[in-house]
C-alpha cells in the first residue's frame, strides 16, 4: 500500500503592515512630544510643597476628594505597613508649579488626615481611622491621638512623582489625561476639556461658570445630580458655543468635535466674544415659558442631547424673528419633536458627525421656514 499523499497549501497571506520605518518614526515623534520627568518625594516633603502653593490641587483636573472612610484607612494602613503604592502624576505649569493629575485621592488622603487640606468643608480634615484589613488596632486613631513615630512614618514614607513637563504637546498632554484615572472612576470629557482649556480659555469659562447657575438653564435641562457631577451641565455650554459658531465643520463625534474647535481657539490665541452669551441668554428667555419638556421628547425624563443642540441652533439663528413672534416657538419645536427625518437622526448613536450635522441641518430648515412664511 503506497503512502498516503498529502497535499499542502500554501498559508492565506497576512495583511502587510505599515513598513517598519515608519512605525518608527511616528514612535519618535511622539515620544518626543510629551517631555517627562520623575523623582521620589516624601509625604512630608509634598505637604510643605501644597502650604507654599507649588502643588496646586484643583477640581479641574479630578472631582475633589470623595474617597469613602474605608478606602482613606486602607490608604494609609499600606503608607505605614510600607505596601508600595501607585506613582503620582502631575502637571508642571508655566510657573514651575505643580497641578495633580492622577493621585487626587492618595494626596488629599494624608493632607486631610493631617488635617491640611484647604476646602469649605472643615469635617473633611482630622478624620478619624477606622479598623484596618490588617491593623483593626486603627480604630479610633487620628492625628492627635497617633503616635509620634507613627506620624513620622507617614511623613517620610516616600512615592514616586511622575512629572509632565508644560512644553510637552497638547495632543500628549490631551492623551495623557484621558488615559491616567489609576486612583479612581474615569474623568468625562467635559473634565479632561477643562484641564486643558481653562487657563487658556477664560472668556468662555466666565461663561459656562455663570451659565450653568442660571436660573433659567437649571429649570430647561433639568438635569440630575449625577448629570451634574459628571459635568453634563457645562458640556451642554460647550456644544451651543461649537455649534452655533459652526456647526458644518462637524467632522468627527460631537465629543471629538468640541475638543478639536476649543484646540483650535487655543492654538489661534482666541476666545469667544461678548455676543455668544448674550445671544445664548435670549434663547433661553426665549424657551423659558415653555418649560423642561422643550429639551425632552414625549414623556421622557432625560434632556436629549439631540433637541437641546438642534433648538438652541435653530433658535440663535432666527433670533430676531422669533424675539418678534415668541408665539410661534412652540409650534415649531412640536413640529421638530414628531419630523420623521430629524427623529431618524436622534437617539441612538445620535453624536455620529453625519447624524449630528443632519439633525441641525432638519432644525434650520424648520425654524427658517417658520420665519420666513
Amino acid at each position: 500500500m503506497k503512502d498516503a499523499q498529502i497535499a499542502f497549501f500554501p498559508e492565506p497571506e497576512a495583511d502587510i503592515p505599515a513598513p517598519i520605518d515608519e512605525l518608527e518614526s511616528q514612535v519618535t515623534k511622539l515620544r518626543n512630544s510629551l517631555t517627562t520627568d520623575r523623582m521620589d518625594m516624601s509625604f512630608g516633603e509634598i505637604m510643605s510643597m501644597y502650604e507654599q502653593g507649588e502643588i496646586i490641587i484643583s477640581p479641574e483636573f479630578q472631582r475633589l476628594f470623595r474617597w469613602t472612610i474605608e478606602q482613606k484607612t486602607k490608604f494609609i494602613e499600606s503608607i505605614l505597613l510600607g505596601i508600595p503604592i501607585p506613582p503620582i502624576f502631575v502637571a508642571e505649569d508655566s510657573d514651575g508649579r505643580w497641578e495633580l493629575v492622577d493621585g487626587l485621592q492618595r494626596i488629599s488622603t494624608v493632607l486631610s488626615f493631617f488635617g491640611l487640606l484647604k476646602t469649605d468643608k472643615p469635617e473633611i480634615n482630622k478624620w478619624s481611622l477606622i479598623s484596618g484589613d490588617l491593623l483593626d488596632a486603627l480604630d479610633g486613631f487620628n492625628i492627635d491621638n497617633l503616635p509620634n513615630k507613627y506620624r513620622l512614618n507617614i511623613k517620610r514614607s516616600v512615592c514616586r512623582i511622575e512629572i509632565i513637563k508644560w512644553d510637552s504637546q497638547w495632543d500628549m498632554r490631551y492623551e495623557l489625561f484621558s488615559r491616567l484615572n489609576t486612583g479612581g472612576a474615569a474623568l468625562t470629557d467635559q473634565e479632561i476639556r477643562n484641564c486643558i482649556f481653562r487657563s487658556g480659555l477664560k472668556n468662555l469659562y466666565e461663561f459656562i461658570d455663570k451659565a450653568v447657575n442660571d436660573e433659567m438653564f437649571v429649570n430647561l435641562t433639568a438635569l440630575t445630580d449625577r448629570q451634574k457631577l459628571e459635568l453634563y451641565d457645562q458640556e451642554l455650554i460647550v456644544r451651543y458655543v461649537c455649534l452655533v459658531d459652526d456647526w458644518e465643520m462637524v467632522n468627527a463625534s460631537i465629543s471629538m468635535y468640541m475638543t478639536n474647535y476649543l484646540k483650535e481657539k487655543l492654538d489661534k490665541g482666541e476666545d469667544i466674544s461678548a455676543e455668544v452669551p448674550a445671544k445664548f441668554y435670549r434663547v433661553l428667555k426665549l424657551l423659558q415659558p415653555l418649560g423642561k419638556a422643550v429639551f425632552r421628547f414625549d414623556n421622557s425624563t432625560i434632556c436629549s442631547s439631540s433637541l437641546y443642540d438642534a433648538v438652541m441652533v435653530g433658535l440663535s439663528k432666527n433670533l430676531d424673528f422669533y424675539e418678534v413672534h415668541p408665539d410661534k416657538v412652540a409650534t415649531v419645536i412640536s413640529q421638530l419633536k414628531t419630523d420623521d427625518q430629524f427623529r431618524k437622526n436622534s437617539g441612538v448613536a445620535s453624536s455620529s458627525k453625519n447624524r449630528a450635522k443632519r439633525r441641525i441641518k432638519r432644525a434650520l430648515e424648520l425654524f427658517g421656514e417658520s420665519a420666513h412664511e
